[in-house]
């Protein structure tokens, strides 16, 4: 009995450190004990999930207003073994894409080991799945700093992450190659990201991320530093939501920093929910007048889980002469 028991633990840690090894680009050591071919099969059904968004754009100003197929989006996973699950998602607008892939392994309910692609432990509305976003766009301040979207890597990288969690607390730490999705890393130094939330009471949950590495390319100074501070809340009750973030940025030798504000409300048993944003981005604090504050008014309407009906108004707001502009926003979600 305990030999059939250790040799389905070497078997569950093997296929993970098979796959790490994949995404790492390392070998398994040889020496590593060889038994009989053994199946791997799923211990329970896979898991199939998908999304789909069209909008539309309508700009008061500068802007070729359009309809536009935002993201279609299909995801499955399941438990490999009783500790071992994966997740695989796909972009499917222009061609097919990967979006995410990974392994987590389960070191019981209080910690997690996963590799592969997946979000940076970096702020509350970044790791928000883009189909459970009350606002039709993220906030500027999010996709301008957060690590993984200042690259255009839709909030992503490769690389490993270990995580506790309680009822109170939950505590992230990853490395990563920081390059962005579906790229190999182009040097030997790894990203550090950190991310801790605490929730002393069930409405509340307070925290604050950490992020540091190197940028993809060069600046011409010859710097590459990339540094991230960010801290969040969120106040939830059964119909109200209110959350802020602020995050701090260093881009080479520059400076920039921004914060959010935003409400929701719950109408009619969830069906009806106005949304308001309040942001300021502050992309060059060195520069005068660089200062940018979005008002995005809207309400969403929901037809069902993950199908929704979505109406908004953002208006830009920038400092010094340039053009204040509204876009107006509408967009159709389905999924399952």
């Amino acid at each position: 009995m305990v030999l059939a028991v250790n040799g389905q633990r070497r078997r569950r840690l093997f296929v993970f450190l098979f796959f790490i090894s994949g995404v790492f680009g390392v070998g398994v050591p040889p020496a590593w004990p060889q038994e009989g071919k053994v199946p791997v099969s799923a211990r329970k059904s896979v898991d199939f999930s998908a999304f789909a968004q069209v909008r539309y754009t309508h700009y008061s100003q500068e802007g070729t207003d359009t309809f536009a197929l935002r993201r279609v989006r299909l995801s499955f996973g399941a438990a490999i073994l009783d500790d071992l699950d994966f997740k695989v998602q796909l972009e499917q607008t222009k061609q097919a894409s990967l979006v995410e892939a990974y392994l987590s392994f389960h070191l019981g309910r209080w910690a997690e080991i996963r590799a592969g692609q997946f979000k940076i432990p970096f702020s509350y509305e970044n790791l928000k799945s883009a189909s459970e976003q009350d606002f039709i766009n993220r906030s500027a301040v999010v996709e301008n700093l957060c690590p993984g979207r200042d690259i255009g890597a839709q909030g992503r990288d490769i690389g490993a992450i270990g995580q506790l969690r309680s009822s109170v607390f939950e505590a992230t730490f990853g490395l990563f190659n920081g390059s962005g999705i579906n790229r190999l890393d182009n040097d030997d130094h790894k990203d550090k990201a950190f991310r801790l939330t605490l929730s002393p009471w069930r409405s509340l949950t307070v925290g604050g991320s950490w992020y540091e590495g190197l940028w993809p390319e060069r600046d011409p100074s010859g710097s590459r530093l990339r540094r991230r501070r960010g801290v969040e809340g969120q106040w939830r009750t059964n119909s109200l939501t209110l959350a802020a973030e602020y995050i701090a940025a260093v881009n080479y030798d520059q400076e920039a920093e921004g914060w959010v504000v935003q409400v929701s409300l719950l109408f009619r048993q969830g069906q009806i929910q106005p949304v308001f944003r309040f942001e300021s981005l502050d992309r060059d604090k060195a520069l005068p007048d660089d200062e940018e504050k979005v008002l995005t008014y809207g309400i969403n309407i929901h037809l069902a889980p993950r199908t929704k009906l979505q109406f908004n108004l953002e208006s830009h707001r920038p400092q010094g002469e340039k053009k204040r502009q509204n876009v107006y926003l509408f967009q159709f979600q389905i999924g399952f």
